[in-house]
């Protein structure tokens, strides 16, 4: 995708702000990525700010880039990076208070490890390159991973009653494949160690290489959803409800978002940019009706 949505500016970032400060007052550090713009309501001087451009710890042989990948897959590079981070994509958003368990329970990210009807033997050249990352990822793990000896160590993990039916429902249906077809993703901020991005550059660098060297996004990428995948075929995770959260996906869904947003119905929500561009408008009056006070990153 390179169309004009990927560009614009919905004018809400500083609400996103607004809902940490509101809903997150124990956030340590935000590390704030961009190529180098600067928002002009941004308090740079924040104390709990870290204003991050790409050069700051992107390879220089990768830059320019113009696709998320590379962003992502080097996050662990930024420099005062903590072992334990959440990472939020530009469409996720706080939506109601939240604790640190809520993204991490004895030392491990939260998340939740379901199967799913994954892209395992459905490649063919017409595929977005979006399904592609999906393949990419997966073939990864199989090839680090035995599903079965993953699952024996951690089988409470997997069948959890911390889940909806509908993720254990595909779970169990999946288990006699008895290997990993892909994973249930709920489109929300992720859990991460950092040193689960070691490792895996560690065992998979030329993968993330090629990845990383891509400007634009290509069949070659993984994203950093590997490296929550990567946790969950590890054993490095805590189980949590999927319900913490919502995507919104589709513009039928509108009101629907418009109601969480008023009524806090999930405590993280994934508002895609794509499919309501239509309706940028109507989202920023909503946002100003919710958080009208400014945040201390503002000036």
């Amino acid at each position: 995708m390179n169309g004009a949505e990927c560009y614009q500016d919905w004018g809400i970032l500083h609400y996103w702000f607004r809902a940490v400060e509101k809903y997150a007052p124990w956030v340590r550090k935000i590390h704030f990525i961009t190529c180098g713009q600067i928002p002009e309501w941004l308090n740079l001087e924040h104390p709990k700010l870290h204003f991050v451009r790409h050069e700051d710890y992107i390879p220089h042989q990768w830059l320019p880039t113009f696709s998320a990948n590379p962003i992502e897959l080097n996050m662990f590079r930024i420099s005062g990076l903590s072992e334990k981070f959440v990472y939020f994509n530009d469409d996720t958003f706080l939506n109601a208070p939240v604790r640190p368990d809520d993204f991490f329970a004895n030392g491990l990210p939260r998340t939740c490890a379901g199967l799913h009807p994954g892209p395992l033997g459905l490649a063919h050249p017409n595929m977005p390159e979006c399904a592609h990352y999906d393949l990419n990822n997966i073939v990864t793990i199989v090839k680090n991973f035995d599903f079965g000896a993953s699952f024996r160590a951690n089988w409470p993990k997997w069948i959890n009653p911390r889940y909806s039916l509908f993720v254990l429902a595909k779970t169990i249906l999946l288990l006699p494949y008895w290997r990993f077809t892909g994973f249930h993703d709920w489109h929300a901020p992720n859990a991460f160690l950092k040193s689960t991005f070691i490792e895996v550059w560690d065992k998979e660098e030329k993968l993330l290489e090629r990845a990383s060297s891509q400007r634009f996004r290509s069949f070659f990428d993984v994203t950093q959803l590997l490296m929550k995948d990567w946790q969950i075929a590890s054993g490095k995770f805590y189980p949590v409800n999927p319900k913490i959260a919502k995507s919104y996906r589709r513009i039928g869904q509108f009101k629907a978002f418009v109601d969480d947003i008023k009524f806090h119905k999930h405590k993280l929500i994934c508002l895609n940019d794509y499919a309501f561009y239509e309706k940028v408008q109507e989202i920023r009056a909503l946002y100003g009706e919710v958080f009208p006070e400014k945040s201390s990153f503002e000036v």
